[in-house]
């Protein structure tokens, strides 16, 4: 498979020059990192650019992935409502969803954790490209430790095919108060509303264990696209809420259904 884009380096305007790649994969489930595994044919270095949503995108092709079929994804991250929002990605790669946040959804801050070098390097060009520098604090490392806690109205959970290990650190994230949670996973479509189930629930005990009174509730499911056969990316947009302690011997009234 052979992909052709223009190109750009880092920080500097887009030419008008052809990269040609051979690409065996995207992603390797074996890898550390969200790694490219594309291969520079023709063209001086791996340096692309690609602009959608009035986002503009940049990335070393041969060291960092994208992927074209998150598209929708990106572009609705952008028509949120996060104006003057803090907002914690804890899986920011080269700025999938941080760039649209920041860009077209209003967001006062991003504090973005990434591991991979390669993704930073290119994160930070993007920022810069996009004038939002100023509005995103990177962090380097695990999220796991690098995340802060308790300043986000809303975190960001897109690692597939599971997001599983930054859940505690989303919970851990967010304010007091609750927030939003946008949690990315690779689910089997016969298990797909039971999962949502056992989601819901699961941060509902991460939340008890934290010490948090929320109560969590689904607020919509975004199915992105076929990951294989049977198995889709969904994202599950989750309004945790911050709710009274009842009084002891207090009966709870009855909760309406949450509409997708």
């Amino acid at each position: 498979m052979h992909l052709v884009n223009n190109s750009c380096n880092r920080g500097r305007p887009v030419h008008n020059h052809v990269l040609i790649f051979q690409i065996e994969t995207l992603l390797m489930p074996h890898l550390p990192h969200r790694d490219s595994q594309a291969e520079l044919l023709l063209g001086g270095d791996g340096w692309a650019a690609h602009k959608e949503h009035g986002v503009l995108f940049t990335l070393d092709a041969t060291k960092c992935m994208f992927s074209s079929g998150n598209v929708t994804e990106r572009g609705r991250m952008g028509r949120l409502s996060a104006a003057g929002e803090t907002v914690v990605d804890l899986f920011a790669g080269i700025g999938y969803y941080t760039l649209p946040i920041l860009v077209k959804a209003g967001a006062a801050k991003v504090i973005a954790c990434e591991w991979n070098p390669h993704a930073i390097e290119a994160l930070r060009a993007n920022l810069d490209a996009n004038g939002v520098s100023l509005r995103c604090e990177v962090r380097q490392g695990d999220c796991r430790e690098a995340a802060p806690k308790g300043v986000a109205d809303r975190v960001l959970l897109g690692l597939l095919p599971s997001s599983t290990s930054g859940w505690a650190t989303a919970v851990a994230a967010l304010k007091s108060r609750g927030g939003w949670l946008h949690v990315h996973e690779n689910v089997k479509d016969s298990e797909e509303a039971n999962w949502i189930e056992t989601t819901v629930e699961k941060f509902a005990e991460l939340a008890a264990d934290a010490g948090r009174q929320w109560k969590v509730s689904k607020a919509h499911l975004e199915r992105v696209k076929w990951y294989a056969p049977h198995v889709r990316h969904v994202v599950l947009d989750l309004h945790c809420q911050e709710v009274a302690e009842p009084m002891e011997g207090a009966v709870s009234p009855p909760t309406k259904p949450q509409l997708a």
